[in-house]
Protein backbone atom coordinates (compact mmCIF):
# COMPACT_ATOMS: atom_id res chain seq x y z
CA UNK A 1 0.00 0.00 0.00
CA UNK A 2 1.14 3.30 -0.79
CA UNK A 3 1.03 6.42 1.56
CA UNK A 4 -1.66 9.10 0.76
CA UNK A 5 -2.55 11.87 2.26
CA UNK A 6 -6.45 12.42 2.44
CA UNK A 7 -8.01 15.54 3.77
CA UNK A 8 -11.47 15.96 4.59
CA UNK A 9 -13.87 18.46 6.60
CA UNK A 10 -17.49 18.54 8.08
CA UNK A 11 -19.20 21.77 7.74
CA UNK A 12 -17.62 25.00 9.42
CA UNK A 13 -20.59 25.91 11.46
CA UNK A 14 -22.83 23.54 13.66
CA UNK A 15 -25.54 24.69 15.94
CA UNK A 16 -23.81 25.46 19.86
CA UNK A 17 -20.50 25.62 18.11
CA UNK A 18 -18.43 28.37 19.78
CA UNK A 19 -14.46 28.15 18.72
CA UNK A 20 -12.83 26.54 14.99
CA UNK A 21 -12.48 23.17 15.89
CA UNK A 22 -8.91 21.23 15.40
CA UNK A 23 -7.58 18.96 12.17
CA UNK A 24 -7.21 15.74 13.01
CA UNK A 25 -4.15 14.01 12.23
CA UNK A 26 -5.37 9.81 11.54
CA UNK A 27 -2.73 7.27 10.51
CA UNK A 28 -3.79 4.06 8.58
CA UNK A 29 -2.42 1.17 8.10
CA UNK A 30 -3.56 -2.06 5.95
CA UNK A 31 -2.64 -5.79 5.60
CA UNK A 32 -3.83 -8.73 4.46
CA UNK A 33 -5.20 -11.19 6.75
CA UNK A 34 -2.19 -13.48 7.98
CA UNK A 35 -1.19 -16.77 6.67
CA UNK A 36 -0.45 -18.35 10.17
CA UNK A 37 -2.37 -16.36 12.73
CA UNK A 38 -1.74 -18.94 15.58
CA UNK A 39 2.22 -17.14 15.60
CA UNK A 40 0.66 -14.38 16.38
CA UNK A 41 -1.16 -15.28 19.35
CA UNK A 42 1.80 -14.10 21.81
CA UNK A 43 0.21 -10.69 21.00
CA UNK A 44 -3.28 -11.60 22.55
CA UNK A 45 -4.56 -11.25 25.77
CA UNK A 46 -6.68 -13.65 27.73
CA UNK A 47 -9.94 -12.23 27.04
CA UNK A 48 -8.32 -11.96 23.26
CA UNK A 49 -8.02 -16.12 23.48
CA UNK A 50 -11.38 -16.55 24.39
CA UNK A 51 -12.42 -15.70 21.71
CA UNK A 52 -10.54 -18.08 19.45
CA UNK A 53 -13.04 -20.38 19.22
CA UNK A 54 -15.96 -18.69 18.20
CA UNK A 55 -14.74 -18.31 15.00
CA UNK A 56 -16.04 -21.13 12.42
CA UNK A 57 -14.07 -19.93 9.51
CA UNK A 58 -9.90 -19.75 9.05
CA UNK A 59 -10.60 -16.73 7.52
CA UNK A 60 -12.51 -15.16 10.19
CA UNK A 61 -9.86 -16.04 12.58
CA UNK A 62 -7.20 -14.89 10.15
CA UNK A 63 -9.02 -11.33 10.03
CA UNK A 64 -8.97 -11.30 13.95
CA UNK A 65 -6.02 -12.10 14.90
CA UNK A 66 -4.53 -9.75 11.77
CA UNK A 67 -6.49 -6.49 13.29
CA UNK A 68 -5.61 -6.86 16.60
CA UNK A 69 -1.58 -7.35 15.52
CA UNK A 70 -1.77 -4.77 12.88
CA UNK A 71 -3.40 -2.31 16.10
CA UNK A 72 -1.14 -3.17 18.81
CA UNK A 73 1.77 -3.00 16.66
CA UNK A 74 1.05 0.46 14.99
CA UNK A 75 -0.02 1.25 18.35
CA UNK A 76 3.18 0.43 19.82
CA UNK A 77 5.07 2.49 17.12
CA UNK A 78 2.87 5.65 17.57
CA UNK A 79 3.32 5.43 21.23
CA UNK A 80 7.01 4.75 21.44
CA UNK A 81 6.30 0.71 23.27
CA UNK A 82 6.52 -2.76 22.53
CA UNK A 83 3.14 -4.45 21.03
CA UNK A 84 2.95 -6.57 23.99
CA UNK A 85 2.67 -4.06 26.41
CA UNK A 86 -0.64 -2.77 24.08
CA UNK A 87 -3.98 -3.52 25.75
CA UNK A 88 -7.20 -3.63 23.85
CA UNK A 89 -10.46 -3.55 25.97
CA UNK A 90 -13.75 -4.77 24.67
CA UNK A 91 -16.95 -4.80 25.73
CA UNK A 92 -19.79 -5.07 24.01
CA UNK A 93 -22.62 -2.04 25.27
CA UNK A 94 -25.49 -4.82 23.94
CA UNK A 95 -24.28 -7.85 26.20
CA UNK A 96 -21.30 -7.10 27.92
CA UNK A 97 -19.14 -10.17 26.01
CA UNK A 98 -15.52 -9.58 25.33
CA UNK A 99 -16.29 -7.76 21.84
CA UNK A 100 -17.19 -4.66 20.07
CA UNK A 101 -15.29 -1.46 19.23
CA UNK A 102 -12.14 -1.66 21.27
CA UNK A 103 -10.24 0.89 23.97
CA UNK A 104 -6.83 1.22 24.39
CA UNK A 105 -5.42 1.47 27.62
CA UNK A 106 -2.00 0.62 29.03
CA UNK A 107 1.23 2.63 27.60
CA UNK A 108 -0.55 3.67 24.30
CA UNK A 109 -3.83 5.15 26.15
CA UNK A 110 -5.12 8.20 24.95
CA UNK A 111 -4.79 7.00 21.30
CA UNK A 112 -8.10 6.04 19.59
CA UNK A 113 -8.72 3.09 17.44
CA UNK A 114 -10.70 1.42 15.07
CA UNK A 115 -10.45 -1.74 12.75
CA UNK A 116 -12.21 -2.72 9.98
CA UNK A 117 -12.28 -5.72 7.10
CA UNK A 118 -13.49 -6.22 4.22
CA UNK A 119 -12.52 -8.63 1.06
CA UNK A 120 -8.51 -10.15 1.75
CA UNK A 121 -8.01 -6.25 3.42
CA UNK A 122 -7.52 -5.75 7.09
CA UNK A 123 -7.05 -2.00 8.15
CA UNK A 124 -6.83 -0.07 11.65
CA UNK A 125 -7.00 3.82 12.18
CA UNK A 126 -5.33 5.67 14.69
CA UNK A 127 -5.70 9.04 16.22
CA UNK A 128 -4.77 11.29 19.40
CA UNK A 129 -8.10 12.71 20.63
CA UNK A 130 -11.89 12.52 19.44
CA UNK A 131 -12.91 8.62 18.89
CA UNK A 132 -12.75 7.61 15.18
CA UNK A 133 -14.14 5.10 13.14
CA UNK A 134 -12.70 3.71 9.86
CA UNK A 135 -14.44 1.94 7.13
CA UNK A 136 -13.11 -0.54 3.78
CA UNK A 137 -14.90 -2.02 1.41
CA UNK A 138 -13.99 -3.77 -1.68
CA UNK A 139 -15.81 -3.05 -4.62
CA UNK A 140 -17.82 -5.41 -6.58
CA UNK A 141 -19.20 -4.78 -10.10
CA UNK A 142 -23.14 -4.74 -10.08
CA UNK A 143 -24.34 -5.75 -13.45
CA UNK A 144 -28.15 -5.23 -12.38
CA UNK A 145 -30.65 -1.90 -13.02
CA UNK A 146 -29.73 1.24 -10.11
CA UNK A 147 -28.26 0.08 -7.77
CA UNK A 148 -28.06 -3.10 -5.91
CA UNK A 149 -31.54 -3.41 -3.46
CA UNK A 150 -29.40 -3.43 0.09
CA UNK A 151 -29.02 0.71 -0.65
CA UNK A 152 -32.51 1.56 0.20
CA UNK A 153 -30.94 1.05 3.65
CA UNK A 154 -28.05 3.14 3.60
CA UNK A 155 -29.42 6.09 1.38
CA UNK A 156 -31.75 9.07 1.96
CA UNK A 157 -34.03 10.49 -0.97
CA UNK A 158 -31.09 13.15 -1.23
CA UNK A 159 -28.33 11.51 -1.48
CA UNK A 160 -30.13 8.58 -3.70
CA UNK A 161 -31.10 11.84 -6.07
CA UNK A 162 -27.47 12.53 -6.02
CA UNK A 163 -26.21 9.55 -6.82
CA UNK A 164 -29.02 9.41 -9.78
CA UNK A 165 -28.03 12.36 -11.14
CA UNK A 166 -24.64 10.67 -12.45
CA UNK A 167 -23.79 8.57 -15.02
CA UNK A 168 -25.10 5.03 -14.90
CA UNK A 169 -22.13 3.62 -14.79
CA UNK A 170 -20.84 5.75 -12.12
CA UNK A 171 -23.89 5.21 -9.82
CA UNK A 172 -22.42 1.92 -8.09
CA UNK A 173 -19.15 3.57 -7.24
CA UNK A 174 -20.90 6.38 -5.66
CA UNK A 175 -23.39 3.91 -3.16
CA UNK A 176 -20.22 2.79 -2.29
CA UNK A 177 -18.05 6.08 -1.46
CA UNK A 178 -21.57 6.75 0.31
CA UNK A 179 -21.47 3.55 1.99
CA UNK A 180 -18.29 3.70 3.91
CA UNK A 181 -18.35 7.25 4.86
CA UNK A 182 -21.89 6.72 6.58
CA UNK A 183 -20.08 2.97 8.51
CA UNK A 184 -16.78 5.51 9.36
CA UNK A 185 -19.40 7.89 11.28
CA UNK A 186 -21.41 4.75 12.57
CA UNK A 187 -18.23 3.43 14.10
CA UNK A 188 -17.00 6.95 15.34
CA UNK A 189 -20.14 7.76 17.39
CA UNK A 190 -20.25 4.29 19.20
CA UNK A 191 -23.34 3.59 17.35
CA UNK A 192 -23.03 0.89 14.83
CA UNK A 193 -25.60 -0.22 12.90
CA UNK A 194 -28.13 -0.15 15.72
CA UNK A 195 -28.61 3.32 13.78
CA UNK A 196 -29.78 3.52 10.30
CA UNK A 197 -27.75 4.59 7.58
CA UNK A 198 -30.81 6.94 6.60
CA UNK A 199 -30.81 9.04 9.97
CA UNK A 200 -28.24 10.80 8.59
CA UNK A 201 -27.45 13.26 5.01
CA UNK A 202 -23.92 13.71 3.64
CA UNK A 203 -22.52 15.53 1.07
CA UNK A 204 -22.67 14.12 -2.70
CA UNK A 205 -19.91 10.91 -3.59
CA UNK A 206 -18.12 14.46 -5.69
CA UNK A 207 -17.68 16.21 -2.99
CA UNK A 208 -15.79 16.56 -0.24
CA UNK A 209 -16.90 14.56 2.33
CA UNK A 210 -18.81 16.58 5.30
CA UNK A 211 -22.20 15.42 7.43
CA UNK A 212 -25.02 17.89 6.49
CA UNK A 213 -27.45 16.95 8.93
CA UNK A 214 -28.51 14.02 11.26
CA UNK A 215 -32.82 13.95 11.24
CA UNK A 216 -35.06 13.29 13.90
CA UNK A 217 -36.02 15.21 16.86
CA UNK A 218 -32.67 14.59 18.61
CA UNK A 219 -30.83 15.82 15.42
CA UNK A 220 -29.35 18.94 17.44
CA UNK A 221 -27.51 16.98 19.74
CA UNK A 222 -26.21 14.70 17.78
CA UNK A 223 -22.01 14.55 16.82
CA UNK A 224 -21.21 15.84 13.82
CA UNK A 225 -17.60 13.79 12.70
CA UNK A 226 -15.16 15.63 10.43
CA UNK A 227 -14.72 12.74 7.61
CA UNK A 228 -11.89 12.09 4.50
CA UNK A 229 -11.80 9.72 1.82
CA UNK A 230 -8.86 6.47 1.70
CA UNK A 231 -6.87 6.03 -1.25
CA UNK A 232 -6.60 2.56 -1.09
CA UNK A 233 -4.93 -0.12 -3.35
CA UNK A 234 -6.89 -1.90 -5.42
CA UNK A 235 -10.51 -1.89 -6.07
CA UNK A 236 -11.48 -0.80 -1.95
CA UNK A 237 -13.08 2.48 -0.85
CA UNK A 238 -12.07 3.81 2.26
CA UNK A 239 -13.54 6.94 4.96
CA UNK A 240 -12.18 7.81 8.49
CA UNK A 241 -14.71 9.91 10.33
CA UNK A 242 -13.58 11.70 13.96
CA UNK A 243 -15.58 13.82 16.44
CA UNK A 244 -14.55 16.73 17.70
CA UNK A 245 -12.51 17.98 15.36
CA UNK A 246 -13.30 20.53 12.73
CA UNK A 247 -11.47 18.55 9.83
CA UNK A 248 -9.51 15.36 9.67
CA UNK A 249 -6.23 14.12 7.65
CA UNK A 250 -5.52 10.52 7.05
CA UNK A 251 -2.31 8.93 6.10
CA UNK A 252 -1.94 5.90 4.48
CA UNK A 253 1.24 3.80 5.82
CA UNK A 254 2.47 0.13 4.99
CA UNK A 255 1.10 -2.45 7.15
CA UNK A 256 3.45 -5.24 5.21
CA UNK A 257 6.29 -2.87 6.17
CA UNK A 258 5.38 -1.77 9.67
CA UNK A 259 4.87 -6.11 10.38
CA UNK A 260 8.55 -6.76 8.67
CA UNK A 261 10.34 -4.47 11.26
CA UNK A 262 7.98 -6.08 14.67
CA UNK A 263 9.62 -8.98 16.25
CA UNK A 264 7.29 -12.40 15.89
CA UNK A 265 6.30 -12.95 19.54
CA UNK A 266 7.06 -16.00 21.33
CA UNK A 267 4.12 -17.95 21.66
CA UNK A 268 3.85 -19.04 25.30
CA UNK A 269 3.14 -23.25 25.60
CA UNK A 270 -0.22 -23.96 25.35
CA UNK A 271 -1.41 -20.78 24.06
CA UNK A 272 -2.01 -22.39 20.38
CA UNK A 273 -4.74 -24.91 21.78
CA UNK A 274 -7.93 -22.75 21.67
CA UNK A 275 -8.21 -22.87 18.08
CA UNK A 276 -11.05 -24.55 16.68
CA UNK A 277 -11.38 -23.96 12.56
CA UNK A 278 -13.99 -26.34 11.37
CA UNK A 279 -14.19 -24.60 7.85
CA UNK A 280 -12.43 -22.44 5.59
CA UNK A 281 -14.40 -19.64 3.56
CA UNK A 282 -13.43 -17.40 0.81
CA UNK A 283 -13.67 -13.58 1.05
CA UNK A 284 -16.96 -12.76 0.28
CA UNK A 285 -17.91 -9.85 -1.84
CA UNK A 286 -18.76 -6.55 0.01
CA UNK A 287 -22.00 -5.72 -1.54
CA UNK A 288 -23.50 -9.64 -1.98
CA UNK A 289 -26.00 -9.01 0.54
CA UNK A 290 -27.11 -6.51 2.94
CA UNK A 291 -26.99 -8.73 5.79
CA UNK A 292 -23.42 -9.92 5.29
CA UNK A 293 -21.94 -6.44 4.90
CA UNK A 294 -24.42 -4.24 7.35
CA UNK A 295 -23.59 -6.74 10.15
CA UNK A 296 -20.44 -6.91 10.54
CA UNK A 297 -19.47 -2.76 11.88
CA UNK A 298 -17.84 -4.06 14.83
CA UNK A 299 -14.46 -5.98 14.40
Amino acid sequence: MTAFTGAGTRPAHTEGATAPEPRAEAHVWSLRPLERPQSWFGLLDSAELTRVPSFAHELDLARFVTGRTLAKTALARMAGTDPEAVSLRARCPGCGGPHGKPRVVGPAAGWELSITHSGDVVAVALTLGGPLGIDVERWEPWAGPGLPPEYDLVLTPAERAAVDRLPEERRARAGLTYWTRKEAVLKATGEGLNTPMTDFTLSGPDEPPELLHWHGPDAAGRPVPALADLSLDGDYHGAVAVIGAGSVRATVHSGPDLLARTRKPVVPRGRSEPVRVIATEQAPPALAGAARSLSGVVR
